[in-house]
């Protein structure tokens, strides 16, 4: 309902207020939804040896430092590295509740977020292309994204029909899909992206991450989550206010180091929220 009411209020609505929408929503939920994966991992390892816990801290600290250098030294295979693990982890938070854990349902999750990936990029290819060409230096053709969008919905739309777990969500995911498809055509590139993964990844994310915490999701639940990331929270919240002052946007190193802040969020979260879901699971 709300991916439809944007769709038909995007158009209207001037750029001024989009810019706003997405820059605020990003800034609060976007965020928000990756601040409390230290949280996670003191939860995961609750009861078990301090050495377990530092453990995973370090390794969790080395894999945000490892990104930030891959993107420095090897942009465009980091840049398929995000794309893949973004990939999985929206796959992975849009159908963890409904499919087991299995070697075939890892597929289809990375399946499912690859169709989002390149339904966007097809649909905002000439914005895309620019952000890829400044980052690796590649220029990629339009024919590309629009048959690895076909391929990959193909695939996806087969997987899904001889899932037993899947099949009775196709039409009512395949429908959601084309709504997606409807927000990524009216706006731009920025607002197509952070519509995504404020309203269809973060929400959900954070209701999850809730019921993992605190066993229940309300708003008690929701003010202590906030108190406890509420540090990660700002610091992530001035850096980027450091950056958006002292950073020139026109730079061509600016997009490097704006995907390697992605990637030194995504990956190490990815992780985080996957051993989130197996402890449930």
């Amino acid at each position: 309902m709300v991916t439809f009411l944007f769709i038909v209020l995007v158009p209207l609505l001037s750029n001024s207020f989009i810019d706003f929408f997405w820059g605020f929503g990003v800034l609060t939920l976007g965020i928000l939804h990756g601040a409390n994966d230290l949280e996670i991992i003191s939860k995961s390892f609750k009861g078990k040896s301090n050495h377990l816990f530092i453990k995973s801290i370090l390794i969790y600290i080395a894999v945000v430092l490892v990104g930030v250098v891959f993107f420095f030294t090897l942009p465009a295979l980091a840049l398929l590295f995000f794309v893949l693990f973004s990939s999985y982890h929206f796959g992975e938070q849009h159908w963890e509740d409904r499919l087991t854990i299995s070697p075939f349902h890892f597929f289809l999750y990375i399946l499912y977020g690859a169709f989002i990936f390149f339904l966007m990029f097809s649909l905002q290819y000439e914005a895309v292309v620019e952000v890829i060409q400044k980052i690796s230096g590649y220029s990629l053709e339009y024919d590309f994204f629009f048959y690895s969008t076909i391929i990959i919905g193909l695939i996806l739309s087969v997987l899904m029909v001889v899932n037993k777990y899947s099949r009775p969500d196709f039409f009512k995911e395949a429908l959601l899909l084309v709504l997606l498809g409807g927000i990524f055509y009216v706006g731009s590139l920025l607002f197509a992206f952070a519509f995504y993964f404020v309203v269809w990844h973060s929400i959900p994310s954070l209701l999850d991450q809730l019921k993992f915490l605190y066993g229940e999701m309300n708003f008690d639940s929701f003010l202590k989550y906030l108190k406890s990331s509420l540090i990660y929270w700002m610091a992530s919240l001035v850096s980027l206010f450091l950056v958006y002052h002292y950073i020139d946007f026109e730079a061509d190193y600016f997009m490097p180091l704006f995907f390697s802040f992605l990637a030194a969020i995504t990956f190490p979260h990815t992780i985080v929220i996957g051993m989130m879901k197996h402890k449930n699971g």
